[in-house]
């Protein structure tokens, strides 16, 4: 090897020596800060991830508590719901072993029709169910478990009367004047609130119903001055004080504004204990021991054997209904002498209410058939003519109980055909009654023997509380020989309830 090469060669070795091996081929700068970027958008990324994952949770923890406070409140409302599901149950229970509520009671607009009317004429009518819990319109007397309830009516009445007749301000068919001269001025007018009432009713706790009391006078005593018109008390089917006969059926709301009503009905308030009872669904019986009061001619009453009384209350569909009545009575009484003289008598009554289903029709037929023996107590004019239960004969002195027949049909019509009349619920009734006595030989030739009585009436609502109605009444009385005379008479009445 030559001295050049040598000395290359060791050149080259040299120069192996001293450099260092080559390092491993690593990845520019701008690829590291591209790794730390991408690095950071994870780190971020799982951040929000994590945040959001987080918000979520504190959601649906906030959501949990919302749904523990809800579901405390629903199990709470439930609890509530399932107590008055119980208190319901246990009211029907009552319900359905005390009394069934007619057919009329299960609709609403019968509902309001029948409060409507019986303001009309017999707003003192007892509900016969005492309801479990407050009643509606009452209030808690402070400081005890009972409710009491106020209520009554304002009544307005300007009559004008256009021929004898022997009152002013009502239509009493018995005081027509027959076979008299007529002398003076006959037409005249009256205006009079005296049929104004007022009553009160008190519900207690009683066991497993409640006591309920109630009270009624108006202002139509002699000479305004306030009577007691009910005063009574119920426990369940206990009925015991003043209210109406069990012989009545009030429930036969012929709205006839005349103060003193139909002249045939069976519509009397007398003293009385009473017990009814259902034995099904929209049937009711009573039975009931009643003051007698017996009105004779030629001698005075002398009471000893209370009135009898029984009958059955039927409910038919759209809350028409049928009732039965009899009534068993001891006519007992004295003449002027002292003797005591005494006959059994006793009478039916049959009434009820039929719905006319014709074209959507709300009209109603009402009839009202009274006859018997010595029951002239139970119809409305003899018993305000007074004596006409019985007479005494002058010449044997024997008391004889007089037979007497009452009977009246009426037809009331809605004008829900005049669209314009819907709200102001203008109606019509048109009503024909009859009184009859069958007079003895030996009673006067001017006795009570027949009385006709026609009327008819426009009543409207401009509110539900209000009624505004006129009337037209004729009527005509007819005395045991054969004499007659009739009176014609305008009313107008405005009614407001509260």
């Amino acid at each position: 090897m030559s001295r050049w090469a040598l000395a290359l060669l060791m050149v080259t070795a040299g120069a192996a020596f001293a450099a260092p091996a080559p390092a491993p081929k690593k990845a520019p700068a701008s690829t590291l800060s591209t790794r730390v970027a991408e690095q950071k958008k994870q780190i971020d990324a799982q951040r929000a991830t994590i945040e959001a994952q987080q918000a979520l949770i504190d959601t649906l923890e906030a959501a949990a508590d919302s749904q523990v406070v809800r579901l405390a409140a629903q199990q709470a409302r439930l609890a509530a719901l399932e107590t008055q599901l119980v208190e319901m149950k246990q009211r029907l229970e009552i319900l359905e072993s005390q009394s069934n509520f007619p057919a009329w009671e299960d609709s609403l607009e019968k509902r309001i029709r029948q409060v409507e009317a019986a303001t009309q004429k017999t707003p003192e009518l007892p509900p016969d169910i005492v309801s479990a819990g407050d009643f509606p319109g009452s209030i808690r007397i402070p400081g005890t478990d009972a409710a009491i309830k106020f209520g009554g009516r304002i009544r307005t009445a300007a009559v004008l009367t256009l021929d004898p007749l022997g009152t002013d301000d009502r239509f009493l068919t018995n005081s027509i004047p027959v076979g008299e001269p007529i002398t003076g001025e006959s037409r005249r007018t009256s205006i009079s609130a005296r049929a104004s009432r007022l009553n009160i009713e008190f519900r207690t706790p009683g066991g497993r119903e409640e006591l309920r009391a109630f009270f009624e006078g108006d202002f139509a005593g002699t000479g305004n001055t306030f009577r007691l018109r009910h005063a009574y008390a119920q426990y369940r089917g206990f009925i015991a004080g003043q209210t109406w006969s069990t012989f009545s059926d009030p429930a036969v709301e012929l709205e006839d504004l005349d103060f003193e009503g139909v002249s045939s009905e069976n519509v009397i308030r007398q003293p009385l204990m009473r017990y009814w009872w259902s034995p099904k669904p929209d049937t009711r019986l009573a039975v009931a021991a009643e003051a007698p009061s017996v009105s004779i001619t030629g001698g005075i009453g002398v009471n000893l054997f209370p009135d009898i009384v029984a009958r059955g209350f039927w409910g038919r569909a759209a809350g028409g209904h049928l009732q039965i009545a009899g009534v068993l009575r001891q006519i007992r009484g004295q003449t002027v002498s002292g003797a005591v003289r005494s006959e059994w008598g006793g009478g039916g009554s049959v009434s009820g209410v039929v719905h006319v289903p014709f074209r959507g029709l709300t009209d109603r037929f009402l009839f009202q058939v009274n006859g018997g023996l010595g029951i002239a107590r139970y119809i409305n004019d003899l018993n305000s003519a007074g004596g006409q239960d019985a007479v005494f004969d002058t010449t044997s002195g024997d008391l004889e109980p007089l037979p007497a027949l009452g009977w009246f049909v009426g037809y009331e019509h809605h004008w829900k055909e005049w669209k314009a009349a819907e709200t102001t619920n203008l109606r019509s009734t048109v009503l024909w009654s009859e009184v009859l006595v069958d007079n003895t030989d030996f009673q006067p030739a001017d006795a009570y023997r027949r009385t006709h009585r026609l009327a008819a009436n426009l009543v409207f609502s401009p509110t539900s509380r209000a009624d505004l109605g006129l009337e037209y009444i004729f009527g005509t009385r007819a005395n045991k020989d054969g004499q007659s005379a009739f009176a014609n008479q305008f009313q107008l009445v405005a009614l407001l309830r509260f």
